[in-house]
């Protein structure tokens, strides 16, 4: 598929006719920038004495007027009126996304992005890992799901793109997790390398994926075939935009920061990747959260395979 065919498809339903073009109001976060496209925004050096010295005098009220009207780089942003998904006209390149996640939240990660972006020091320990965040997300899971769906003692779980597991939920079950790098999994949790080890399963989860990546629907396509007949995903995504946010975002009148997520999403859109995937909907919410390092509002589905 050409990008001139990709810039006209909501890549989250795959509608091809209600895509509104809203501009460049598409932020690339710094360390996102140097990740993804090896771009670190700065100033032209000149090989002239003279205006290198014209240069060092005006650095200091240049620095003041940067912190105020930061130099940035725009991509245009598309609204799907369809489904309310939120995408980059032009799709990133998946060999491009996946040098973002080459060391994801490890030690060199966390130094070259607060390099970049110093206020992410403050939260670069937690992010991921920490006690909160753990303990909310496993929490709020493990409710909605076992509000919603039957466990038998034949239960089975796959967490797909799970890093080592510890976000399933506290259900008693075999649990699986997919996984490319090569971080261990914790106890009681067997780790899948390739996908010629995966089989089907009572339950697979697809947890804070979804935002990530380039194809959303091409994905929970292929991870459905994991469901076994009758069986259940489970989707959780942050909804980083409000009702308000997003209109202002259609607007004109707001700008949309691309640091890890590249796509936004709210409940009629995670509803409607659901069912595009061939997946009936059985539950969807979409509550305030606390994990610690930040206040959010994360989005829970549970769709059900014929």
């Amino acid at each position: 598929m050409s990008i001139r065919d990709t810039d006209k498809r909501c890549r989250n339903c795959g509608a091809t006719t209600n895509l509104r073009e809203l501009g460049f109001v598409g932020q690339l976060a710094p360390f996102f920038l140097k990740r993804v496209f090896g771009i670190r925004l700065g100033a032209v050096r000149s090989p002239n004495r003279w205006k290198q010295m014209i240069r060092r005098v005006v650095r200091l009220p240049q620095s003041f007027l940067d912190r105020v009207n930061r130099p940035t780089a725009l991509v245009e942003i598309q609204l799907c009126e369809a489904c309310s998904f939120v995408q980059t006209k032009i799709p990133f390149h998946k060999d491009a996304i996946n040098r973002l996640y080459l060391d994801y939240r490890e030690d060199s990660y966390n130094r070259e992005r607060i390099e970049l972006e110093p206020t992410y020091a403050a939260m670069a320990a937690d992010v991921g890992h920490g006690a909160v965040e753990l303990e909310t997300r496993t929490a709020a899971a493990t409710k909605f799901i076992c509000a919603h769906m039957p466990v038998d003692e034949n239960f089975t779980i796959l967490d797909f793109g799970g890093a080592d597991g510890k976000f399933m939920p506290r259900i008693e079950a075999k649990k699986f997790v997919f996984e490319i790098s090569n971080i261990q999994p914790i106890a009681g949790v067997t780790r899948l390398h390739s996908d010629a080890e995966l089989g089907t399963y009572s339950l697979v989860q697809l947890a804070h994926v979804v935002e990530h990546v380039v194809e959303p629907l091409d994905l929970v396509k292929y991870v459905s075939t994991k469901v076994a007949p009758g069986g259940y995903l489970y989707v959780e995504t942050p909804q980083e935009l409000s009702a308000e946010q997003r209109t202002l975002l259609k607007d004109g009148e707001r700008m949309l920061t691309i640091h890890e997520h590249i796509n936004s999403f709210c409940t009629e859109a995670v509803t409607k990747l659901i069912e595009k995937a061939g997946l009936r909907v059985v539950a969807i919410e979409a509550t305030p959260v606390d994990v610690g390092w930040a206040k959010a509002v994360h989005i829970r589905a549970l769709g059900q395979k014929a």
